[in-house]
Parts: structure tokens; C-alpha cells; sequence
């Protein structure tokens, strides 16, 4: 028999560690800065996500709090240090969809990614990322946003541009 003392070192660092990547220094600019153009187009409610099979996913939260308070969370797992920094990413949501007419799900997202130098309002960076990702069609629509999400966010941390921009 092993004795208690012996297994307290299971619990040490047992942390989740992100992807090694490079890091850097950005502030998340609010999420009015992340439009979600097929709301501002009159295509769908603000809170609304395409579905091909039925009329729309409805969401409690707008799309651009859901997509801005999911790249928040992203970045700050893969490490970056959103508290400060003359970086200031923002951008668009230019479609977010799912067409679930068939199993599995397919989720797409299209992001338009814009760093600004918060002194100068210039921008210093900007890329345009897109992601589908499949997903059980009867999964939690939440779950399969956060990960389709993560993925873009992944997309935008694996561009050497972004990764220059914010260092």
C-alpha cells in the first residue's frame, strides 16, 4: 500500500499548458468593435446564427459578445497579455454559420482581424481567417461555437503577421 504522502506530487502542476507559440501584448478592444455584419446587413437578428436546417441558432447574448468574449478567452490560454499593450485588436464578423441539413454539423466562421497602434489609430495588421470545423449535429451549440471559435482564434495566433504585429 502507497501512503497518503506519497501522492501528493499528482496534483502539483497539473495546470493545462496552451500550445508552445509565440505571445504578446494586445488589448481586446469591446465587442461594438466586432460587428457581425450579416446583423448589420439585415440578414439576421444580432443574437441570431445562420442554420440551414431551421430558421437560426438564437442566442441569449449578440453574436459579437459571444465571438469577442471567446477570442478574449482564447488568447488568454495561448498566453497573451491582454491588460495592456499599444496593440489593439478588433474586427468583423463576416459570417457565422452552420449547415446542419446532414450529419455531421459543418460550422463555419469568418473573421476579418484588424491590429491597431493605439497611439497613431494606424493599422499595422489585418487578416481575414476563416475555419470550418465539423461537430456531431445534436451537440451543445455552445460548445461547438467556443470550439469553432478556438479554432479561429488558433488560425490568427499561427499568422507570423498577428504574431509581429503584437511583439
Amino acid at each position: 500500500m502507497l501512503s497518503a504522502c506519497s501522492w501528493s506530487w499528482f496534483g502539483l502542476n497539473s495546470t493545462p499548458r496552451a500550445a508552445a507559440h509565440p505571445t504578446g501584448w494586445l488589448s481586446v478592444a469591446p465587442a461594438r468593435d466586432f460587428p457581425y455584419m450579416p446583423a448589420r446587413n439585415g440578414e439576421v437578428s444580432p443574437n441570431r446564427i445562420e442554420n440551414t436546417a431551421m430558421t437560426g441558432i438564437v442566442l441569449k447574448d449578440d453574436i459579437n459578445e459571444t465571438v469577442r468574449d471567446g477570442i478574449v478567452n482564447r488568447l488568454k490560454i495561448a498566453g497573451f497579455h491582454l491588460d495592456a499593450g499599444k496593440r489593439v485588436l478588433s474586427g468583423s464578423i463576416e459570417k457565422f454559420s452552420v449547415d446542419d441539413t446532414r450529419s455531421p454539423a459543418f460550422w463555419t466562421l469568418k473573421m476579418r482581424y484588424v491590429v491597431t497602434d493605439a497611439t497613431t489609430q494606424k493599422v499595422v495588421f489585418s487578416t481575414t481567417k476563416t475555419v470550418k470545423q465539423k461537430s456531431p449535429k445534436f451537440t451543445s451549440n455552445t460548445i461547438a461555437i467556443e470550439d469553432t471559435v478556438r479554432l479561429n482564434v488558433d488560425a490568427l495566433i499561427g499568422d507570423p503577421g498577428f504574431v509581429k504585429a503584437v511583439n
